[in-house]
């Protein structure tokens, strides 16, 4: 099976070599290496064209935000596999994608879905905080649960059938392709325990009270858009419930490979 990971990326000359060096590190796995840079004009572009041909595809031009660079990347896919690895994020160590491809072998599933780690950005050796998504269960979108989508793997055949991101909502539209996706067309998942992306702290929809409840008002309408109707507890326990699947650290633990 063949993976395109998809990066999108703006002005982040400082980071961006970490997320392009953990796909290229990636053993025993067949890899498209798609990066969508939306007209960066400090030494991004710079950056990804030193790679040579070792990136497979690379556009860079104006665009609206991340969620339709990704989609410009799934569109240009050609792999059976999607992953999505921000510019900020990067693999934990080389035999993710291996480990990914694998299970989609053994359990015939639709998608994949693991962990992931939040860590210090001046020092990713220093882990903040865990997302432990855990075992996905029919009723969990009721009670405020979603994977991590930089650690969600699915195939390229569920995007053509199922669509990509809703590029109408702005902070959840993660969180409405990921309601979409297994809630409302319950694509069969796996879950892998184990903790494959890093990630750098610093999300937009939980830098502030404000923030915060913008958030809340988009995900009322992830599940509008859908035709579905969440409990009345649904989307208070949302913001909640991450406090639940994060663990805290303030140390460095090694690589759950």
């Amino acid at each position: 099976m063949k993976v395109s990971v998809i990066t999108a990326v703006f002005s982040n000359q400082a980071f961006i070599h970490d997320a392009i060096n953990s796909v290229l590190s990636q053993k025993n796995v067949e890899i498209e290496y798609i990066i969508v840079d939306g007209g960066s004009k400090d030494g991004t572009v710079e950056v990804v064209l030193s790679y040579g041909d070792k990136v497979s595809k690379f556009i860079s031009e104006p665009d609206e935000g991340v969620y339709f660079a990704l989609n410009k990347g799934i569109a240009m896919a050609t792999g059976d596999v999607i992953a999505l690895l921000h510019s900020d994020d990067f693999y934990a160590h080389p035999y993710v994608l291996s480990q990914v491809v694998e299970a989609f072998k053994q359990d015939n599933c639709d998608a994949v879905y693991s962990n992931l780690y939040y860590v210090k950005g001046s020092n990713t050796n220093k882990i903040i905080r865990l997302w432990d998504s855990g075992e996905y269960h029919s009723k969990d979108f009721y009670k405020g649960w979603m994977p991590p989508h930089p650690a969600f793997f699915a195939k390229r055949e569920v995007y053509q059938k199922y669509g990509a991101f809703n590029t109408l909502l702005k902070s959840a539209a993660d969180y409405e392709l990921m309601l979409r996706l297994i809630f409302k067309h319950q694509i069969k998942l796996f879950y892998i325990p184990k903790f494959f992306v890093k990630m750098r702290t610093g999300g937009a929809s939980n830098r502030s009270l404000l923030n915060r409840f913008k958030a809340n008002i988009e995900d009322r309408k992830a599940w509008q858009i859908n035709g579905l109707q969440p409990l009345w507890y649904t989307l208070l326990l949302k913001p909640l419930v991450k406090l639940f699947q994060y663990r805290f650290f303030s140390y460095f633990r090694p690589n759950n490979s």
